[in-house]
């Protein structure tokens, strides 16, 4: 299983968190100012034309001499989609472990708030998925189902999250779970999501292989993802190594810079890091948990 019942058990206490993010249908837990019969009263706001009158204060309009209608709060459900990465780069270091437990939880975070969550893997491709469903009772579905997938293929994230937003999919959270390692760029297919609604949540999944390897001598670098390129050989020298470093920091502050232009959350996650610590930290750090 993907998640213990230790785990599962402390997830009680943690709920998705909505300030003007993305709003759904009723049914939810998280509020959405709209004027109407509704949970709570919160505000009031000038009358215009067309609206139901029958929401006027006329105390206030006694008082203030101005139409005035009542705004309350309603609970509506979020939509949550998990994209995630499944090729082949991502079978390396644990890293595809940790994404299939990190969209379990946040999966499970969804269905127990009665939101609604899908996930949909992707390669080079964005694959069939798992669409939409909410309640607890789908809970088990969801871990079924991520228990199911297994890494491989090129990775392409710009075809990919163009293939999500052409299916027409209702504006919600969508989460990104990759390991950003692609030729073959992000830019495009994040910019798409941003234009049809979305709010955007990037967690790079990075493993101690990525990050840090380790002097070995002649080495033979493979293709893991099947591109058809040819093996490198080379000399993993301290040399190589910090050359490497270089330019995976300069690639994952353009990375950075992109998000923070965009107004998209980003969150780089060494896949050594504790997965409770991603969730009861880091991610409450982002405002996108409590």
């Amino acid at each position: 299983m993907l998640l213990d019942e230790d785990l599962l058990r402390r997830l009680e206490r943690l709920r998705f968190i909505v300030q003007g993010r993305a709003r759904g249908r009723p049914g939810g837990s998280h509020h959405s100012p709209k004027a109407g019969m509704s949970l709570e009263f919160t505000d009031y706001k000038r009358y215009s034309p067309g609206e139901d009158f029958r929401y006027i204060d006329w105390k206030a309009y006694a008082r203030l001499d101005k139409l005035m209608i009542k705004v309350f709060t309603r609970e509506e459900d979020l939509p949550i989609y998990l994209l995630l990465d499944k090729s082949g780069s991502m079978g390396i270091g644990g890293k595809f472990l940790y994404a299939l437990r990190l969209a379990a939880a946040l999966g499970y975070l969804g269905l127990k708030g009665l939101d609604r969550v899908g996930v949909y893997p992707f390669s080079a491709a964005l694959e069939g998925g798992l669409p939409l469903r909410s309640g607890p009772q789908q809970i088990f579905r969801l871990f079924r189902y991520l228990e199911g997938l297994r890494p491989g293929g090129e990775t392409d994230p710009n075809r990919a999250l163009e293939g999500f937003v052409t299916r027409r999919h209702q504006p919600g959270l969508a989460i990104l779970i990759s390991d950003m390692l692609t030729p073959k760029g992000y830019e495009r297919g994040l910019t798409h999501l941003l234009w049809r609604n979305f709010t955007v949540v990037l967690l790079q999944l990075l493993a101690v292989e990525d990050l840090s390897p380790q002097p070995q001598g002649p080495v033979r670098l493979e293709d893991t993802e099947g591109g058809g390129r040819e093996g490198l050989e080379l000399e993993l020298s301290p040399w190589a190594i910090e050359r490497y470093q270089r330019r995976l920091e300069a690639y994952l502050q353009r990375l950075r810079d992109f998000c923070l232009s965009h107004k998209i959350e980003y969150l780089l996650i060494p896949v050594t890091t504790p997965l409770e610590e991603v969730l009861f930290g880091m991610l409450g750090e982002k405002d996108l948990l409590r």
